[in-house]
């Protein structure tokens, strides 16, 4: 008899295919592909080859965009997968998924046609997405008992809110990109203690003694404290002086959360590595900044700061989040290929070059080197990547 329960005809849908089956098979690549195209783009709009399709000022665009489009795509798919996961819900796949991918693209087609379009209209579509994945998520988290993590993403929220309203009203972004980069830094530390475990303990396997790394809240706390106090000051517009000094305790304290891993064997693994480099990477950010403020150091060292959080802290914690996610949720070995090897080399690269070239070489054009090697870095990610996404998982 007929297995009329398996009859083919149910399973033609392109919202049953194994790319909707999971939120990282839909947004890693998406989050990859905008990284590689917008750096490209923007690198023309801010070295004064091309011009934007509106008036407008280019480097808050340059910002909103990097955050908004490319990084919160890779959090959308760090987050759509794991949270079903953690909290023992559904998964959300299908044409639920779909849906929320094609609200982030459409809010990302009517940023470019900002021109055309009333401003009302962009960031209007562009505020279903957040809203859309919060209504989602949410639930979840709150059912589960996760509250940590529902406030930074509410903090992001709010934050696309006053950039929608700010720009409209006045043309400026400065107040919401300010709340969105503390938000964004929250959510990194938030997130990357349960990847950090996951790793960290993979490296110390070896050990005979059955040592475990168990990151401390406490000192994960105190960084989140002191990056709220310095987001809150920003976003008040408060003097250089105390945001300095407000940098520079974020500095002392995000670098205080490495204590945790000063255990032998803890660095043996390649990931193990680079998580470790993560930290560093924003707490020499904040210290740039908190020089830079205060006149320590001269002040080109602030933007530079800005480039080491957003190359060095967010594009690398996203970068690592799709490379460990993405083994992990498709059934792959957590295993280095070349590359993938080489997409972390790169973006180290390009953090070095974007953040520091400046400072050390003032009177060479180092951007574009840069630029080439963070679009490098993500198309090197997406050739590993993509022939994954239209695979069933692995067994095992």
């Amino acid at each position: 008899m007929t297995d009329l329960s398996r009859h083919p005809d149910q399973h033609t849908s392109l919202f049953d295919s194994v790319v909707f089956s999971e939120g990282f098979r839909v947004f890693f690549p998406l989050a990859a592909l905008y990284a590689v195209l917008s750096i490209l783009v923007w690198g023309l709009v801010l070295s004064g080859s091309v011009s934007l399709p509106f008036e407008a000022d280019s480097l808050f665009f340059h910002q909103y965009e990097m955050l908004f489009g490319f990084l919160t795509a890779g959090m959308a798919g760090f987050l759509t997968t794991a949270v079903p996961s953690w909290t023992n819900t559904p998964r959300i796949a299908g044409a639920e998924l779909a849906g929320l991918a094609a609200l982030w693209l459409i809010g990302r087609l009517a940023f470019w046609f900002m021109g055309v379009l009333p401003q009302n209209a962009v960031f209007g579509v562009q505020l279903l997405f957040p809203a859309v994945l919060l209504a989602m998520l949410i639930p979840r988290l709150w059912g589960a008992k996760a509250q940590h993590l529902i406030w930074p993403l509410l903090m992001l929220g709010a934050a696309q809110v006053i950039c929608a309203w700010e720009y409209v009203e006045t043309g400026v972004l400065s107040q919401g990109l300010a709340l969105a980069v503390g938000a964004f830094v929250i959510m990194v530390l938030t997130a990357l203690a349960p990847i950090t475990m996951v790793i960290v303990n993979d490296a110390l396997s070896t050990r005979e003694d059955g040592a475990t790394f168990i990151p401390r809240p406490p000192m994960r706390r105190a960084a989140i404290f002191c990056i709220c106090a310095l987001t809150l000051a920003q976003v008040m517009g408060v003097s250089n002086a105390l945001q300095g000094w407000l940098a520079l305790a974020s500095a002392c304290a995000v670098l205080n959360i490495l204590q945790d891993w000063h255990l032998s064997g803890a660095l043996r693994t390649h990931f193990a590595r680079a998580l470790y480099l993560l930290y560093w990477f924003i707490g020499i950010g904040f210290a740039l900044q908190a020089g830079g403020l205060l006149g320590l150091l001269s002040a080109d060292a602030y933007v530079s700061g800005q480039h080491m959080i957003f190359i060095g802290g967010f594009a690398f914690a996203t970068l690592m989040v799709l490379i460990i996610a993405g083994l992990r949720h498709s059934g792959n070995a957590l295993k280095l290929t070349p590359l993938l090897g080489g997409a972390i080399l790169s973006l180290i690269a390009a953090c070095l070059v974007r953040s520091l070239g400046p400072l050390l070489l003032p009177d060479m054009d180092t951007m574009p080197f840069a630029w080439g090697l963070f679009a490098l870095t993500f198309t090197l990610y997406l050739i590993h990547f993509v022939p994954i996404v239209f695979r069933e998982n692995n067994a095992g």
